[in-house]
């Protein structure tokens, strides 16, 4: 899994009706079930290049498009620009600055197709690695720029990373706490570059929520986790809200990718999802008005 809440994986609580279990009715809670983040795993900052001493702080015409150019050049998938809420910052040191540029990169399929083990999770420590990588390129391109930079690595403990890039733009987070974009789904990992630069191209809408309903009648991802850590359960309303039991998954020990594996998003495509989506709402819409009619 990829998503991070307390720096882990998967885990969002309160977040598109999924809640963190904390309690001690599974196994003992030391902290976090899967390896990523929560400060278990310090990486040096492996820029080459230092913040500039001038620092700038407004992006110039036609620097987004260049930057985005030399991201994708490198193998970033997406980008989104965002402010980082307070909320989001799960490091007890004071960040240096507080906008963001949120980028994903495509988990390689080996890593779905391996199963859970050390083979497995020795995929996915590379992945994160190789994004580390990108974040510390994008990085030392912008302060070769002039602008002032904090990288964060995507197994580091800085930011929740998830919910971060559904801020900016990129996706939503389904049922499974794992975001889905349109580019790959469920299936990328995530990291950030946090700067101080002024004018950043912040979206102000978001065009993904529709997610969010299609998932609240999918449960591929809670059914396919062989360590039962998804669980839905009726909340006070009557509607279905998924449970994540943290110390129950191994995403992040062991690479377990069974709910990526198993989303309609990784298997057919957000297009296709999408357009399937609108059209039973269309049927729906055209059956409410002709009830309506009829009264």
């Amino acid at each position: 899994m990829e998503n991070n809440e307390n720096g882990c994986c998967g885990k969002n609580n309160g977040i598109n009706g999924l809640h963190q279990d904390n309690s001690n009715d599974s196994k003992e809670d030391s902290g976090c079930g899967c390896g990523c983040g929560y400060g278990s795993i310090e990486y040096p900052d492996e820029s080459l290049v230092d913040n500039p001493k001038d620092v700038k702080i407004i992006v110039e015409d036609g620097f987004i498009e260049k930057f985005e150019s030399y991201a994708h050049s490198i193998g970033v998938k997406s980008i989104g620009y965002t402010k980082v809420p307070a909320e989001l910052i799960i490091t007890n040191e004071p960040l240096l600055y507080t906008n963001a540029i949120v980028i994903t990169m495509e988990m390689d399929k080996q890593i779905i197709e391996t199963e859970p083990g050390a083979e497995a999770q020795r995929l996915n420590d590379l992945a994160y690695a190789k994004l580390g990588n990108m974040a510390y390129k994008l990085s030392d391109y912008l302060r070769e720029n002039g602008f002032a930079t904090q990288a964060a690595h995507p197994y580091e403990s800085i930011v929740n990373f998830s919910p971060l890039a559904e801020k900016a733009g990129l996706g939503l987070i389904g049922k499974s706490g794992l975001l889905i974009t349109p580019e790959l789904g469920p299936r990328q990992k995530i990291a950030a570059i946090l700067v101080n630069i002024k004018n950043l191209p912040i979206l102000k809408y978001d065009e993904h929520a529709w997610i969010a309903d299609y998932c609240k009648k999918c449960s591929n991802c809670v059914k396919a986790c062989p360590e039962k850590a998804l669980i839905e359960k009726e909340s006070c309303c009557g509607e279905k809200e998924t449970e994540f039991v943290q110390n129950l998954c191994i995403g992040c020990s062991e690479g377990c990718t069974f709910c990526i594996e198993e989303c309609p998003f990784d298997k057919k495509g957000y297009i296709h999802i999408k357009n399937k989506f609108d059209k039973l709402n269309a049927k729906l819409m055209e059956k409410k008005n002709k009830e309506a009619k009829n009264l």
